[in-house]
């Protein structure tokens, strides 16, 4: 039996699915889980240092939601980030010296090992046409992951090639399912860019503060997803309701750090205090949505059914053509079939 996992992650769509997987994997076994972020130093003068500043602050998104998503669940779990020629020359030893007996990697990256030109699952049609919608921010973070983070691809093949175990973790989803993910994984990587753009530029004050807020798709997204799940099951109750919890403590946090900015730019509170508030409130929201996409939407993709999931994509859509944007809009609501947010 595997009882340490050892889990490479990134920024994209497929990463979060991976983490998910294997963290649910660990916890029906009693295993532990290591998240490894493979990432190549930049070339001497290749970013300026705002831009090297904001590769930083998404790598420790990634590493802040594959733990919080592995604390939900009780899985024992640390993070390591293998930079530079070390990360060039990872093999199958380092598995064992780390401690880990299973790799866990993307469904894409072992299809791409195996010279596949598209990730192995039966419903990659109904994922290319969700990453079609997907806003362009996660492109614009999709494309900037790719410059930095090392080919996932080849390291799985080293360790597959040295009869190192590698789980593909490849995620089934139906049309309406995939798309209504990957409308909730762009707009949480939109809030995610606001936030390292910020943190990049230490906090100076600057218009569109609202970028910053955690998003709820009107009808849609967690409103009606939490609905509709807690009409299927009982057994993610208690998980629902530690995030509306916390989503009502990240409004808390926000409203202060929009007085502490507000502060800053009438002079009457330094830049320090603008950039603890923002260094807080970005930790508390990668947190949240790390939970948000380990737990509950894993849940909903076992226990709701097709009919649910166009109901939530057909409650996108009319919040999409209400904004006039032909994208989902967070905005607050209290509408659901029971009433209840989350």
């Amino acid at each position: 039996m595997y009882r340490h996992f050892l889990v490479l992650v990134h920024d994209s769509d497929a990463g979060i699915d991976t983490v998910a997987h294997a963290v649910a994997l660990a916890r029906s076994v009693g295993a532990r889980v290591t998240f490894v972020h493979l990432v190549r130093e930049p070339r001497e003068g290749a970013r300026a240092a705002s831009g090297r500043l904001f590769d930083d602050c998404v790598r420790e998104m990634v590493a802040a939601k594959a733990e919080a998503a592995a604390r939900a669940l009780g899985v024992p779990c640390e993070s390591m980030r293998v930079t530079g020629g070390v990360a060039q020359r990872v093999r199958a030893g380092d598995a064992g010296a780390w401690g880990c007996d299973l790799v866990c990697v993307a469904a894409q990256v072992v299809a791409a090992r195996d010279g596949v030109g598209e990730a192995a699952d039966h419903d990659a049609d109904a994922d290319a046409d969700a990453d079609a919608d997907a806003d362009a921010d996660a492109d614009d973070a999709d494309a900037a992951a790719a410059g930095t983070d090392v080919a996932a691809g080849s390291v799985a093949a080293q360790f597959a090639a040295a009869n190192v175990p590698v789980l593909s973790c490849a995620v089934r989803r139906s049309p309406a399912a995939a798309r209504v993910v990957a409308a909730l994984y762009s707009a949480h990587r939109a809030t995610a860019v606001a936030l390292c753009e910020r943190l990049a530029h230490n906090g100076s004050p600057h218009p569109g503060l609202d970028a910053l807020r955690i998003p709820r798709f009107g009808t849609a997204d967690a409103c009606l997803l939490s609905s509709l799940l807690r009409g299927r099951t009982s057994v993610v109750d208690a998980e629902l309701g530690e995030l509306e919890r916390q989503h009502q403590r990240g409004k808390v946090l926000f409203e202060e750090l929009e007085r502490v900015a507000a502060a800053s730019s009438a002079g009457d509170a330094p830049p320090e205090r603008v950039a603890e508030a923002l260094n807080g409130y970005a930790q508390f929201v990668w947190e949240y949505f790390g939970r948000k996409e380990g737990v509950i939407v894993p849940a909903a993709q076992r226990y709701l059914r097709e009919a649910d999931w166009r109901e939530i994509e057909a409650a996108l859509a009319t919040a999409a053509t209400l904004a006039g944007t032909g994208r989902p809009q967070p905005k607050e609501t209290t509408r659901g079939p029971q009433g209840r947010r989350a």
